[in-house]
């Protein structure tokens, strides 16, 4: 099944916001997200519009959105998967890995990913995407006090 990985434009920031409030309601299986005025916060969410370090993606199959990216650059260079999600009914039907690897391709170098400990699945998903690079992992504390994996992975160019 062929992915295509299309930028989000501004105008697509309704249906971005409602796939991502999907994405945070199965997170909170691992952490507590607080919701604010009956949605759940992403503070960040406006800059992928606004930020030139920062790009929203689209998972699209046959014209239909599937999924998401929201990637980040750091100002040292280094570049953050801070968001991926595939919807449910999406899963295990080829569409993650080349999905989340032809995204990284686009951003070669150095690479950060982060899951949380308990969500075993997105552990075993990011090392199939990654295993084919060099990388390291450590287990770590996050800002939520939740242990959470962290991957650092060097995607070549070309």
């Amino acid at each position: 099944m062929p992915v295509e990985i299309l930028a989000a434009p501004h105008a697509d920031k309704p249906a971005f916001w409602e796939m991502l409030q999907d994405y945070i309601q199965d997170m909170t299986a691992y952490v507590d997200v607080p919701r604010v005025d009956g949605a759940f916060a992403y503070p960040y969410f406006d800059l992928y519009w606004s930020d030139a370090n920062r790009w929203p993606f689209w998972a699209m199959v046959d014209g239909e959105r599937v999924g998401f990216a929201l990637v980040r650059r750091e100002a040292d260079g280094t570049v953050h998967m801070a968001e991926f999600y595939i919807r449910r009914e999406h899963r295990r039907a080829g569409i993650g890995l080349p999905f989340a690897r032809d995204v990284m391709k686009r951003f070669p170098g150095t690479w950060i990913l982060s899951e949380f400990i308990s969500n075993t699945p997105a552990i075993a998903f990011w090392r199939r995407v990654i295993g084919d690079w060099t990388f390291s992992e450590r287990v770590y504390t996050g800002p939520s006090g939740i242990e959470r994996m962290k991957q650092r992975v060097t995607v070549p160019a070309g």
